[in-house]
């Protein structure tokens, strides 16, 4: 009895240990810790499993730098966007279980909640479309604070003002948090039971994520980082209203587990193996993928069939205090985690890929680049011109002119009236001109510049930066203009429809 003790012994520090002494992490331990030593971060948690076996986990620094309480393997983090491949799952195992089809209509499923359709139909939009970011949802956040005493919409209240069609679906892949809060809404709706209690028994407990919730800022006996600016002041706690697209809790061990379970080593019983290398593949073949470097977005997932020799799939997320990023090389088996409790997620990506050089050292990561494929609008001259049209903000209506000249200048001149009574009022308030940039890439154009719109959520105290998101066909720009608040901290990005013809 004790021999076979003792070789179930040597087994498993051949698992745990012997595998990780092939690797050399001294030289990133010591940056890391130069750079905690530095503050430039609070702490930092990184795992990495290898054919599934988990060969490194370490946690660097203070989870609470106030009362020196340090980080560690178990310490759980706001995950950010990251929570978007777990709800995606999740969304993935109802399926599964239940009559509910992600290849239905969302409509069918979300109601009474219903699409304002700006372009497309409704009926268009499968859930799929959701998970695929394809659905024609406009990109929408909201964040409060803790110690600001703020109203703020519920979910049901940000859909019925944001939940807006801005293009026929399947036409563009455009990231919403909003589509992944309907996600969650679903979830409820069709289990019956709350998205945090589904999460928990369907998912968190068969893959063993012991660390891992939604939502609760205070859990028994799980400890829970503190969030940090960037001077490493301590951050309010941090909330948001889309639960499916940001507001999951996990530890680096935790979400390391996630990982293993993507790469089909885990609780097999969950999902089969075609249903996630379909979450790994997807492509709605008729959309636009225009961000990254031949990139697409699967079912949860960013994915690219070939960087420098392997198809890599990953997500990150980032907010006030939060930063983090899983990523998995499925031909290797290899998954890596790594989570911060403060914004920098170039920093997140960095430790990721020098994980991935320590584990593969042939394989050469990309830097991740949001905007690799665009290029200057002076590059295609079917944007040059005068457009001109209306921007839809609530029940208003705002001439707008958009000027795109070859000399490399753009000039947006609209009326930017920043309170409702100044237009009941018929007060004579002048246009305003901005000068802006603008980046294209085929049909896509993306561009931004200081301004100001008449919607009530908007917080005009602060300066604003305007969004622009266009799709051009034919002799039509439309899609969205956001406001975005040029403040310390992170607020929000309320998107309004805008629609302009070529002169």
């Amino acid at each position: 009895m004790k021999k076979l003790i003792l070789i179930l012994l040597v087994i498993q520090i051949f698992k745990t240990g012997f595998s990780q002494s092939n690797y050399d992490f001294s030289d990133l331990e010591y940056q890391i810790n130069k750079d905690i030593e530095n503050k430039s971060i609070p702490s930092i948690s990184v795992a990495i499993a290898k054919d599934g076996v988990i060969i490194y986990e370490k946690a660097f620094g203070f989870a609470d730098i106030e009362n020196k309480v340090p980080a560690t393997i178990s310490t759980s983090y706001q995950l950010a966007s990251v929570s978007k491949p777990i709800t995606a799952t999740a969304i993935m195992i109802l399926d599964k279980q239940t009559e509910f089809d992600i290849n239905l209509p969302a409509e069918k499923y979300i109601k009474p909640l219903k699409f304002k359709i700006y372009e497309g139909s409704s009926s268009d939009v499968k859930v799929v479309d959701l998970l695929n970011h394809t659905s024609g949802l406009g990109s929408y956040m909201q964040i409060s604070y803790a110690d600001e005493n703020l109203k703020t919409d519920n979910f049901e209240a940000a859909f019925n003002k944001y939940g807006s069609l801005f293009h026929p679906s399947g036409l563009k892949c455009e990231y919403s948090n909003l589509g992944y809060g309907l996600l969650d809404y679903i979830i409820e709706k069709q289990s019956g039971k709350k998205f945090s209690e589904f999460m928990e028994n369907q998912l968190f407990i068969p893959l063993a994520m012991k660390n891992t919730f939604v939502d609760s800022l205070k859990r028994e006996g799980i400890s829970i980082a503190k969030k940090y600016g960037s001077d490493l002041s301590l951050l309010p706690d941090v909330l948001n209203n889309t639960k499916g697209a940001g507001n999951i809790y996990s530890s680096v061990h935790d979400l390391i587990l996630f990982g293993k379970f993507h790469l089909k080593s885990g609780n097999k019983k969950l999902l089969d193996s075609k249903t996630i290398d379909l979450m790994q593949s997807y492509v709605n073949k008729n959309a636009l993928y225009h961000y990254y470097d031949s990139v697409f977005y699967g079912l949860g997932w960013y994915f690219k069939p070939n960087d420098n020799g392997y198809k890599v799939v990953w997500h990150e997320g980032g907010m006030m205090g939060a930063s983090s990023m899983i990523k998995l090389i499925p031909k290797e088996n290899i998954a890596i985690a790594v989570i911060l409790n403060i914004s920098n997620q170039q920093y997140c990506q960095h430790i990721t890929n020098q994980l991935s050089k320590i584990v593969l050292p042939e394989y050469n990561p990309t830097t991740i680049n949001e905007v690799a494929e665009y290029k200057p609008y002076t590059s295609d001259s079917t944007y040059f011109g005068d457009w001109k049209g209306t921007i839809k903000v609530v029940d208003l209506d705002i001439p707008c002119k958009l000027k795109i000249q070859s000399d490399g200048n753009i000039i947006i001149d609209y009326l930017d009236f920043t309170y409702k009574s100044y237009f009941t009022q018929n007060n004579p308030i002048p246009n305003k001109t901005f000068l802006l940039t603008g980046l294209v890439n085929k049909n896509s154009f993306i561009g931004m510049f200081p301004g100001d719109l008449p919607s009530d959520d908007i917080r005009h105290e602060f300066s604003q930066f305007m969004s622009l998101k266009l799709y051009k066909h034919g002799d039509v720009l439309s899609g969205t203009i956001s406001a975005l608040a040029a403040a310390e901290k992170e607020y929000y990005s309320y998107p309004y429809y805008i629609r302009l013809e070529k002169q």
